[in-house]
C-alpha cells in the first residue's frame, strides 16, 4: 500500500496568500464522512451485484447478492470506504496545494481572486477524469470483495479457473497475468486485481460442476 501524500508539506512552502486559499478550498473531515456514505451505497451495491454475476457464473442464477444491515461481510465493507474516502481527501488537499503552487509560478503577485479564478478551471478539468477513476477504484474493489467472499465462503477455491480481462494491457503485472491465461481460481483469488491506479482488469471466473443441491444453500452475502 502505498503511503499518503504529504500535502501539509507542499502548502507550508505557499505564500500567506496562498496558505489561505488552501485552507479556504481544502476538504476536511466532514468531505470524508460524506464520501464515506456514498462510497459505501456505491460499494454495496456493486458488492451485490457482483454475487449475482458470480452465481450465474456457477449455474445459480436465481440466487441473488444479499448484503444488508447484520452482514458478517459488511463491516469489512464499511472500513474500505472509510480508507477510499480518507485517500480521496488526502489527494484531492494535495493536488489543490501543488495546483497552488503552480499558480503562485506562474503569476507570482497573485491575489485570492487570481487564485479562485485559475482554480475554477482547474477543479472541473481534474473532476473530469478523476471522478471517473475514482468510480473504478470503488468499484472495482467491491467486485473483488465480493468475488473472494463468494468463493472462500461458499468454499468454491478449488472448483474452478479465472481469466483476467480484458485481454490488452499496457501494465507490465497486467501483461504478466494476461500471458498466463487460464489460472486456478485459488491463484486469481491470492492475487486480486488492480494493481495499478485506473486498472481496468478484473478477473473472470469460470466454475467447476458443481454438486446438486449447492446452488439452494449458497451464501449471497447476507
Amino acid at each position: 500500500m502505498t503511503m499518503p501524500r504529504n500535502w501539509q508539506a507542499v502548502v507550508d512552502g505557499l505564500s500567506d496568500v496562498g496558505k489561505l486559499v488552501h485552507l479556504a478550498a481544502r476538504w476536511d473531515a466532514f468531505d470524508v464522512e460524506a464520501k464515506r456514505g456514498s462510497i459505501l451505497r456505491d460499494m454495496r451495491a456493486a458488492y451485490n451485484d457482483e454475487m449475482n454475476i458470480q452465481a450465474r457464473n456457477a449455474g445459480c442464477g436465481d440466487k441473488l447478492g444479499r448484503m444488508r444491515e447484520g452482514s458478517p461481510a459488511l463491516p469489512q465493507l464499511r472500513d474500505r470506504a472509510q480508507i477510499h474516502a480518507e485517500s480521496i481527501v488526502n489527494t484531492f488537499n494535495y493536488d489543490l496545494a501543488i495546483a497552488i503552487a503552480h499558480i503562485r509560478q506562474a503569476v507570482p503577485t497573485a491575489n485570492r481572486y487570481t487564485y479562485v479564478a485559475r482554480l475554477r478551471p482547474w477543479y472541473e478539468s481534474r473532476a473530469a477524469w478523476k471522478d471517473g477513476q475514482i468510480a473504478n477504484m470503488v468499484e472495482g474493489d467491491a467486485r473483488t470483495f465480493a468475488q473472494q467472499d463468494f468463493t472462500e465462503v461458499n468454499r468454491l477455491r478449488g472448483m474452478g479457473t479465472a481469466r483476467l480481462e480484458p485481454r490488452t494491457a499496457v501494465c507490465p503485472i497486467c501483461q504478466g497475468w494476461i500471458e498466463r491465461g487460464d489460472v486456478p481460481l485459488r491463484v486469481a483469488m491470492a492475487n486480486p486485481a488492480k494493481w495499478h491506479v485506473g486498472c481496468i482488469h478484473e478477473w473472470q471466473i469460470f466454475y467447476g460442476k458443481l454438486q446438486e443441491g449447492v446452488c439452494e444453500t449458497l451464501w449471497m452475502g447476507e
